[in-house]
C-alpha cells in the first residue's frame, strides 16, 4: 500500500522541519500577518537593470545565485539556507512557513526570491511594488529551465547557460558508465533513526529520480506519479530493492549513519548495498545536479 502525505515540502526545508518538530523545538504556524505599519519599500529597479539587491528564501536558488556569480547581490537568505559557506554571513529572513515579512522589507529588495506556494508573501510583496520571483521544485529539466530563467532575471544569462551547458556534459559522462544491468534503487529521506515504521520515498516527478535513470538505475518507485511520499514497508519488501541509499541533512553522524545501516540490514533485503548518505547535493535541485549525479553512478556501479 502507498500513503500519500496531506503536503510537499520541498526536501531539505521539509526534512528538517520535521526533525525539529518531533523533538519538540519547532511549532507549525500559519502566515498571520499585521503589517499596516510597515515603512514601504523602494521601488524595484527599471525592467533594464539587473537587481542590486536580492533576497533568497529557497535554499537551492541561493546557491545557484552564488553559482551564477551575482551571490554580492543577496542580502539576505532564509533560515535552511547553509550552502555555499558564504551564506552563514547573511541575515536570516524566514523560510517556507515561517517568512518575516517586516524584515524583508526593511531590507530594501528590489527582487525576493519566493516559493511558488508562499501565496501570501508574494501578494504582499506585490502589493508593495517588490518584486518576487516565485521557485516551484520540478524535475532536472525543469531545474534546468528555472536556472536559465533566473539567470536571464538577475543579469546573468550567460553564466547560466555555461552552467547548464557543464551539467548536461556532466550527465553524458555518468551516462557513458552506467552498467548494462540496471538495479533497482529504493532512495529514503525523513526516516525516524531506530525504526522502520514511517520514511518518505520518491516518485517520478523527483529530480532523484532523473538522477537515478542517468546514473543507470531504476527507481525503485518510479511509477509512482509523485515527487514524494509514503510507501509502506511491505511495499518496499514486495518491490525488492538492489540498493537501499538513505539520505540525510549534514552532518553525518558515523555512529547514526552505522545505526541506520543496521536498522535496514535486518530485514535482509540486500547484501553490502545499502548507503547512508549525509550531503545536500542529493537533497537539493541545482548547480551540483553533476556532483549529485557522480555519486549515485558509484552507488550504482559498487564503487
Amino acid at each position: 500500500m502507498i500513503k500519500l502525505p496531506f503536503r510537499l515540502l520541498p526536501f531539505l526545508e521539509a526534512a528538517r522541519y520535521r526533525a525539529c518538530a518531533s523533538r519538540g523545538l519547532a511549532t507549525f504556524c500559519a502566515f498571520a500577518l499585521v503589517l499596516a505599519s510597515c515603512s514601504p519599500a523602494k521601488s524595484p529597479p527599471p525592467a533594464s537593470e539587473s537587481p542590486r539587491r536580492i533576497i533568497s528564501v529557497v535554499p537551492s536558488v541561493t546557491e545557484t545565485l552564488f553559482a551564477l556569480g551575482v551571490g554580492g547581490n543577496v542580502v539576505a537568505v532564509g533560515d535552511y539556507d547553509h550552502f555555499p559557506p558564504e551564506v552563514e554571513k547573511r541575515p536570516r529572513i524566514g523560510g517556507l512557513i515561517n517568512p518575516n515579512i517586516e524584515k524583508i522589507i526593511e531590507l530594501h529588495p528590489d527582487l525576493v526570491i519566493t516559493y511558488g506556494s508562499q501565496d501570501v508573501l508574494n501578494e504582499r510583496l506585490q502589493s508593495l511594488g517588490i518584486q518576487a520571483f516565485p521557485f516551484r521544485h520540478g524535475n532536472v529539466e525543469k531545474t534546468l529551465g528555472f536556472i536559465l530563467d533566473l539567470g536571464r532575471q538577475v543579469g546573468a544569462e550567460d553564466p547560466a547557460q555555461r552552467l547548464v551547458a557543464a551539467i548536461r556534459k556532466s550527465f553524458e559522462d555518468v551516462r557513458a558508465a552506467a552498467p548494462a544491468k540496471k538495479p533497482k534503487i529504493f532512495l529514503v529521506h525523513d526516516r525516524a533513526g531506530g525504526t522502520l515504521g514511517s520514511f518518505y520515498s520518491i516518485g517520478s516527478r523527483a529530480f532523484q529520480h532523473d538522477l537515478i535513470e542517468i546514473a543507470g538505475g531504476v527507481n525503485l518507485f518510479g511509477d509512482v506519479d509523485v515527487e514524494t511520499f509514503q510507501p509502506s514497508l511491505e511495499e518496499v519488501i514486495r518491490r525488492k530493492p538492489d540498493i537501499i541509499l538513505e539520505t540525510l541533512s549534514p552532518p553525518l553522524d558515523a555512529r547514526e549513519a552505522a545505526q541506520r545501516k543496521k536498522d535496514w540490514e535486518r530485514l535482509g533485503l540486500v547484501e553490502d548495498r545499502i548507503y547512508i548518505e549525509g550531503e545536500t547535493y542529493l537533497l537539493v535541485p541545482g548547480p551540483r545536479f553533476g556532483l549529485a549525479a557522480q555519486r549515485i553512478s558509484e552507488i550504482v556501479r559498487g564503487l
